[in-house]
């Protein structure tokens, strides 16, 4: 016994006792039981501990078995221990009459004391266990809570089943282990109550559980492959392809394919009759949201080309006065304007969940400032692509140079990449189109989209002839084409002109809703 200070034991009044420091919860039917032991034999002596301000620490099923018998007083062994919970379970393994602790009371011990801010470390210490003894005990947290309660409830019953005929169906020992549960652990909570209940009931014995436990894990691991590579963009495709997973067609393929390196062929026919499907039933798919929270749905190598044109952080506050013309407003909103350490790590992300989505092969022009060409195009290569030079639309109405001190501001710019893996899409149109620029007006007339005050809607709409000019080079008609940067849809209006599918992304409520209109219009 790990003692403070010197013990003694006392013929105490049960009120002596006026707390309890319990390390698992009361069995009322043990108490029951220890009832009738008590009518029958009378009180043993065997006494509770107590600390010297009252705190009960052992014998908590005696004391309760006690006072429903009307004891008034009994043997108490008074110390003070250095840890309560070490010294109660000690004191447990000792005790002829005392409920055996299980490794679900310990389990849930350790939970509870984690709960309170204790850490792993201290609880070893403070029990004289290794760390790896509580880190398997917690461990078991991650079983579902109705699944845990099978498991306690098997306890409960087959610690009475020992001595009386209690529940037969459990026999005289609970069928599970702390060893055995650790094959659920990563399984789903409707696969761990079914598991745990059939080895309950006895429809399956400790090998079946096994057997269908690592069942479980190859078809959950198949399933994250199948909604890895088709996303979250449309839930009920994914449920269909998972459920006939779950049916276990692929298992034997699969664990050929993990064991060998070897291409499952059954599976990704799976995985293409759904996009197959998909490609049916959406041939636009317009979101209002975050483009990373978006882009996370989408499935792995999904996406056939990729046409955006992000912020360029090229807004300022400046406004220009001009003596026969409207004031030029160079600050185009906050979207347009991050400080520069995000915005280069933003092209970075961009450049990763592009290389993500798209299939390999896929070809993409992202729009992008002068000042940021040349750093773009080293954080898509850092993301994986190959960098095929720049692209240029050139302006044959360029805006005028507003100060008389530099060039009129006549191009646009934007990186070519590639994601290497396959032969990729390049339609050459031939001389002079198949130079690096193509040369257009900016919008005007009805293209240019206006406010209901007639002011511009977005400073830096793009023609469709330069989006159609750029389709054209690497997208085949059926391909799906992505704008993770939708604004008002010229990209997605010229797809569906044009019999491509398309997906875009925008923020921004006022031009996601001009972008629906132009597009679904």
């Amino acid at each position: 016994m790990l003692l403070d200070t010197p013990s003694s034991v006392l013929l105490k009044p049960l009120a002596f006792i006026t707390a309890f420091h319990e390390v698992r919860p009361l069995n009322p039917a043990y108490v029951e039981r220890l009832r009738q032991k008590v009518r029958a034999i009378g009180v043993k002596p065997y006494p509770l501990s107590v600390t010297p301000e009252g705190v009960l620490f052992g014998g908590r099923h005696r004391y309760e078995a006690f006072k429903a018998e009307g004891i008034t007083e009994c043997l108490m062994h008074i110390a003070q221990p250095a840890s309560l919970d070490r010294e109660a379970i000690e004191l447990n393994r000792a005790s002829e009459d005392a409920l055996p602790m299980s490794f679900v009371d310990y389990a849930e011990m350790v939970w509870r004391k984690q709960a309170a801010d204790v850490t792993q470390k201290t609880i070893a210490e403070e029990l004289g266990w290794s760390r790896e003894k509580v880190r398997d005990f917690a461990t078991l947290a991650k079983i579902d809570r109705r699944a845990w309660e099978v498991v306690g409830a098997t306890f409960r019953v087959s610690a009475l089943a020992q001595d009386e005929e209690v529940a037969p169906s459990f026999g005289a020992t609970a069928p599970f282990t702390e060893g055995l549960l650790r094959n659920i652990l990563y399984l789903t909570a409707e696969q761990q109550l079914d598991l745990v209940q059939d080895l309950a009931s006895g429809r399956i014995n400790k090998n079946k559980f096994k057997v269908q436990a690592e069942g479980y894990r190859t078809r959950n691991a198949i399933a994250d492959y199948v909604r890895y590579h088709l996303g979250e963009i449309d839930r009920e495709i994914v449920d269909e392809a998972t459920a006939e997973v779950m049916r276990g067609a692929y298992d034997a393929e699969w664990i050929a394919f993990a064991d060998d390196g070897i291409d499952p062929p059954k599976l990704n026919r799976l995985v293409e009759a759904a996009r197959a499907r998909f490609a049916e039933k959406h041939s636009l798919i317009l979101i209002q949201g975050d483009f990373h929270a978006e882009m996370a749905k989408l499935g792995e190598a999904s996406v056939d080309a990729v046409i955006t044109d992000p912020p360029y952080r090229i807004s300022t506050d400046r406004v220009y006065r001009l003596a026969n013309q409207a004031d030029w407003n160079k600050n185009f909103g906050a979207w347009d304007n991050p400080p520069e350490g995000e915005f280069l790590a933003d092209i970075r992300r961009w450049a990763d969940a592009f290389f993500r989505v798209m299939k390999p092969g896929a070809s993409g022009f992202l729009f992008v400032g002068e000042p940021s060409l040349n750093i773009a195009q080293a954080l898509f290569d850092a993301a994986g692509f190959e960098i095929k030079g720049s692209f240029f639309w050139c302006r044959s109405n360029p805006g005028t140079s507003v100060t008389k001190a530099d060039f009129m501001p006549a191009m646009d710019h934007a990186i070519q990449f590639v994601k290497p893996g396959a032969r990729r899409t390049f339609n050459y149109p031939g001389e002079p189109e198949g130079f690096n620029w193509f040369q257009s007006p900016i919008c005007g007339g009805h293209e240019r989209l206006k406010t209901p005050k007639g002011e511009t809607l977005h400073p830096t709409q793009k023609p469709e002839a330069v989006i159609r000019h750029l389709m054209d080079l690497i997208t085949l008609p059926g391909d799906l084409v992505l704008d993770g940067f939708m604004g008002t849809g010229t990209t997605g209006k010229v797809a569906r002109d044009t019999g491509r599918r398309f997906l875009g992304i925008e923020r921004d409520a006022g031009f996601f809703a001009a972008a629906r209109a132009r597009v679904e219009g």
